[in-house]
Parts: structure tokens; C-alpha cells; sequence
């Protein structure tokens, strides 16, 4: 599909057009399959009848007859697989096409939350919606490997530099005119579910090397050859069973030797062969991308080959499962010693290859974050890539910034700009207003600018910072600790993070801070740390109730006040969602109470 053509429709409309095209060539290739599978049986039962007349008229030309169809059977079979593939490939198309116009929606229907990668005492995770079932995780993943979604993940957690972000951008750039290059990799990767598996223990294989006496007893593998011509003369008549004998007897003394090595190798590596033959050919698909932007260029250098080796080993890893079974064991592989060729070849593998295994799967990893980047900025057209400057200073200026979890339809933007260390902006406003919100907001488009992606806004600007909240602290019956206890511990966390002073400066995010404590505490505590945090490397927003607080912050030149207001109109309350300047002069509670049946008298 040329870029050209999907440039001039919407997202929409490209995966309406690209899910229906895959129904299509799905069902094409299912009526290919059948009509192969019937021609298959037919194939067969005719070389049974051949066969059968081979043996009673005893006439070579049937045997030959029968031969030519054992080999149309096993070109059919061929075929047959190849049909299977291309219908597993546009059903998975089809379902990519379908998650990601529910995507469109902000319905996820995938299950993967990403919830194995949350990180207790993390910055920002648990408070910014990072994992979760409506999740940032959610809304931006395409992997489909466990070395991919462990790549993107830490994107999400791991603020990016300057450098790579730009290159990043560049990267997701060029891969988002190529939408129909993304699902091709995703769709690969869904042909098999053990792209999912992951490959700790092959690395940990990869690395290790034979005892070198056993090593060296891999020779005698070739002894196998004695055996089985010994075996075809002695099925003529040629020689009798005591050779053959003696011959197994010697591949059971060898097998034996190698016994133990070969299980310690099956027993860590279970099905890992259909693994790595699918990591293979997604890597193989990688290997075929066209994008020419540097951060791709080099990965791609480093991946020549890759999709072959990979496949080749899986292969080997898979013919080494065959000794699982007994018929298989005693007819081929003991006369064959079929479990040490197997060995042999895995060790050559792993001398040949076992210094780029980490490389090729750096770069898969890395090609499905991408993808992930990619994919969503294709998918909103109208976020932007933001500015994301060098300077050591905190700075955010942006224009009709909006929630990236809120539907289009839904979502209210604001403007927002400051610059500077040592700044504390105070939000008030009644509740459910929107300034938990608004913080949220500010910080997930932090969140997804350092890590490379578009953002929800009309201009964003920004120099690197470290993202930190505050903003769902709980009680812990395990560490015995209150909520108010575990915020206190949270904030310490904060102020040592804004005492390093070669990094990037803190951006935090508190919500409602000191709210376990009564008024008096709650006002002398949250005044004493935002004090504190004027003289570090800090800049960040605090939501709060307290009105004695923006009184306060007024009158101080490092403390802004902004709020978002609400208006009860024939007893209804409306609320505008914007961020206005100033303290808050309207609350809520009262009239909310009255709403729910509490009479709290005038």
C-alpha cells in the first residue's frame, strides 16, 4: 500500500478499510486451505490404491506412480501450510484493525494491563494511570513479545534525554506513514503464542559452553553412519544382528554419556524452539522495514542475519523435543543419535552467534516500542510532537493541553506555561472540578513527551524533567503504616530527589497534601514544604481545599494560584473544567451534601 493513499483518510477509515480487506483475504485464504486439504486426502487415498495394486500385479509403474503422488501430497501439505499461515496472518490483521478502532473509542479490549510492571514505590506510575485497565499503557501498546512490552514499559517508567527523544520523534515519525509496515510486525508476532514467552533462560544457555571433554565426544556422533548401514544390511540379509547390536549397544554408552547435559538443557528451555522460530520471523519483518531515520539505521545494521539464526536454532530446539517421544526414541533416534547431532548443532549455534543474541533482541525489543510510538501518534493526527529543549531549567509552556485518557469529545484543554525552579503552582477549586485532573494531565503529557511521543496539545514546549506525585497515597496493613504516615514518606522521597543536583529538576504533583492531619497541621505543613522545596531543584503544582494556603501563597512571589471553579444553577451544579487565575471563591460540598439526601441545615 503506498503512503500516499493513506495519508488522504483519517485513521478511522484506515482501519475500516484494512479490517475489511483482511475479512476478505481471510476468507480467500480459508477456501485455499479446504480445497488444498481435500485435494490432500484424495492425493493420499489414490497412493494407498497404487500401492495396493503395486503389490498385487507386482508392476513397477505403480510403485513409481505411488511415488509421484507421495511427493504432489507432501508439495500439497506444503501448500496447505502456507494457506494456514496467510489466514492466521489477516484474521490477526483483522483483529489488530478491530482493537484499534475500539482503541479510537477508549474501549481496550486487549488484556495485557501492564500491571506486572508496576512499580510499588515508583515516581509517577501508580498515580498517573500508567498501568492499569485505562491506562497510558494500554491506550499506546503494540507489542506483542515479552521483550517488547518489557522495552515500552520501561519507556513509560524511564524518562528519555534530550537526544534520544529527538531521535525517537524522528523515528515514530517515519513509522507512523507506514501504518500498514506496524500491524505487519504485530500480526507476525500474534501467529504464534509463544512470542509471548520469555527468553531468560535461552540468554542465560547462550552464555554457557560445554565441558570441554564432553565436548570433545561429540565427534563420535558420527559413528551413527555405522550403525545405520550396518542396519540397511542387515534388513537384505546382508550381515546378521550381532553387529547391529554391538553398534547400539555402543550409541545407548554414548547417548548415556550426554544424558544428563542434554536434560539439564530440555529442562530449562521447555518449548522453546516454536519460540525462537517466532522471534525469527518477526525479526525477519524488522529486517525488511524501508525507514531511513538514524535511531532505525543502525538497529537494523545490527540485526543482518538475524531472523535465520534464530529460526535455525529454534528448529534445532525443537527437533531436540523429539526425543520426548518413545517410538521416535527407539526407531531413529538411538541408531541415528540424533539427540547429540542436535547437540552438536546447538553448540555450534551457540559459538557462532551467542555475542549478537542480546543485540538481536535489544533491536526487536526497541522496533515494537517504536511501534507502540508510532501507532498512536498515527492514530491522533491532531497531538503534536513536542518541543523538547536542552535547558537545565524547568519550563513548560503549552497551548490547549489535554488529557490523553479523556475522549476528544470529552476532553476539556487548557493552557498552562511556567518557567523556572523553585516554583510552586497552588490549584484550589471545589470538588470534582478537575484539579486532580489538571495535574494529571500535566503530568502524563510530561510522561509521554520524555519518552518520544506526540502529545495531546496544540503546542508543547519543555526542558527534561524528573515527574514526581503524590496523589493516592493508601494505608499499608503489611508495613503497618497509616496513609497519612506512607504521604509522609512520599514527601521525604520528594525532597531528596530535589537535593540531587546533577540531574534534571523535580516536577511534582501533590494532591491534596497533609489531608490525614487536621486544618491547623495540614496548613503549617503544607506552607513549611513548599518553603522547602523554593530553595531545591523543584518546580511543581499542589491541588488543595485550603484557602488560607493561596492566601498565603499570594503573597508570595514564588507561589502562583490558579482554580477551577463551579456554579450551581437551579440546583444543579456546572462545572466549566477550565483553569482560571486566582484562588477559588466558590466551593461545593455543601451543595453536593444536600444533593445526596444530607440535610445540613442553612
Amino acid at each position: 500500500m503506498e503512503t500516499s493513499s493513506i495519508t488522504q483518510r483519517s485513521p478511522r477509515e484506515f482501519f475500516e478499510t484494512e479490517k475489511n480487506k483482511a475479512a476478505i483475504a481471510e476468507a480467500a485464504a480459508l477456501q485455499n486451505f479446504n480445497q488444498l486439504a481435500i485435494a490432500r486426502l484424495l492425493v493420499f487415498f489414490a497412493m494407498i490404491f497404487f500401492l495396493w495394486l503395486w503389490n498385487n500385479q507386482n508392476q513397477p509403474a505403480w510403485g513409481l506412480v505411488a511415488l509421484g503422488l507421495l511427493i504432489i501430497f507432501l508439495i500439497s501439505m506444503r501448500r496447505q501450510q502456507a494457506a494456514k499461515r496467510l489466514r492466521d496472518l489477516q484474521r490477526n490483521l483483522g483483529i489488530i484493525n478491530s482493537d484499534e478502532l475500539n482503541r479510537l473509542s477508549f474501549r481496550f479490549t486487549r488484556d495485557d494491563s501492564g500491571l506486572q510492571f508496576q512499580e510499588k514505590e515508583h515516581a509517577f506510575g501508580s498515580d498517573l494511570d500508567i498501568f492499569g485497565e485505562y491506562s497510558l499503557y494500554k491506550l499506546l501498546n503494540r507489542t506483542r513479545t515479552a521483550e517488547g512490552s518489557h522495552r515500552f514499559a520501561n519507556w513509560l517508567k524511564n524518562h528519555a534525554d534530550t537526544k534520544e527523544i529527538r531521535l525517537r520523534q524522528e523515528a515514530a515519525a517515519e513509522f507512523s506513514r507506514h501504518p500498514e509496515m506496524i500491524q505487519s510486525l504485530e500480526a507476525t508476532a500474534l501467529l504464534h503464542e509463544h512470542a509471548a514467552q520469555q527468553l531468560g533462560e535461552f540468554r542465560q544457555w547462550s552464555r554457557e559452553f560445554m565441558d570441554k571433554d564432553l565436548a570433545r565426544l561429540l565427534n563420535f556422533r558420527w559413528f551413527s553412519v555405522i550403525t545405520v548401514s550396518i542396519a540397511i544390511l542387515f534388513l537384505f540379509s546382508i550381515l546378521p544382528a550381532w553387529p547391529l547390536l554391538l553398534c547400539i549397544a555402543v550409541n545407548v554408552v554414548l547417548i548415556a554419556r550426554f544424558k544428563a547435559y542434554i536434560d539439564s538443557v530440555t529442562n530449562r528451555t521447555t518449548a522453546l524452539g516454536k519460540t525462537l522460530v517466532s522471534y525469527g520471523e518477526i525479526l525477519e519483518v524488522a529486517q525488511s522495514f524501508p525507514y531511513q531515520s538514524p535511531w532505525w539505521t543502525g538497529r537494523k545494521e545490527r540485526i543482518k542475519g538475524s531472523g535465520n539464526a534464530l529460526k535455525q536454532v529454534g528448529v534445532l530446539f525443537a527437533r531436540l523435543d523429539y526425543r520426548n517421544n518413545i517410538f521416535f526414541s527407539l526407531l531413529v533416534g538411538i541408531p541415528t543419535l540424533w539427540d547429540i547431532f542436535c547437540l552438536a548443532g546447538l553448540e555450534t549455534w551457540k559459538q557462532n552467534h551467542h555475542d549478537k543474541l542480546a543485540d538481536w533482541l535489544e533491536v526487536l525489543a526497541d522496533a515494537e516500542a517504536m511501534n507502540s510510538l508510532a501507532g498512536h501518534a498515527f492514530a491522533n493526527p491532531e497531538y503534536i510532537a513536542p518541543d523538547v529543549t536542552d535547558s537545565p531549567e524547568f519550563q513548560i509552556d503549552t497551548i490547549a493541553m489535554g488529557h490523553p485518557l479523556i475522549p476528544l469529545e470529552r476532553r476539556i484543554s487548557n493552557d498552562f506555561s511556567v518557567s523556572g525552579t523553585g516554583h510552586t503552582i497552588l490549584v484550589t477549586g471545589s470538588n470534582m472540578s478537575g484539579k486532580s485532573t489538571f495535574l494529571r494531565t500535566i503530568g502524563l503529557n510530561f510522561v509521554l513527551a520524555q519518552m518520544g511521543a506526540v502529545v495531546s496539545a496544540k503546542t508543547f514546549k519543555c526542558a527534561p524533567v524528573r515527574v514526581f506525585s503524590s496523589m493516592r497515597t493508601q494505608d499499608s496493613l503489611e508495613e503497618s503504616t497509616s496513609s497519612f504516615y506512607a504521604e509522609l514518606k512520599r514527601l521525604r522521597k520528594l525532597l531528596e530527589l530535589a537535593d540531587e543536583r546533577n540531574s534534571a529538576p523535580v516536577f511534582y504533583l501533590l494532591d491534596e497534601i497533609l489531608k490525614g492531619t487536621n486544618s491547623s497541621d495540614r496548613h503549617r505543613g503544607a506552607e513549611a514544604l513548599i518553603r522547602q522545596l523554593h530553595t531545591k531543584k523543584a518546580s511543581g503544582l499542589v491541588s488543595t481545599h485550603d484557602l488560607e494556603l493561596g492566601e498565603w501563597g499570594a503573597t508570595e512571589n514564588y507561589v502562583h494560584n490558579f482554580h477551577f471553579r463551579s456554579d450551581v444553577e437551579n440546583g444543579e451544579l456546572l462545572f466549566d473544567y477550565r483553569l482560571h487565575d486566582g484562588i477559588c471563591k466558590s466551593f461545593n460540598a455543601s451543595e453536593l451534601m444536600r444533593m445526596m439526601g444530607i440535610d445540613i441545615g442553612k
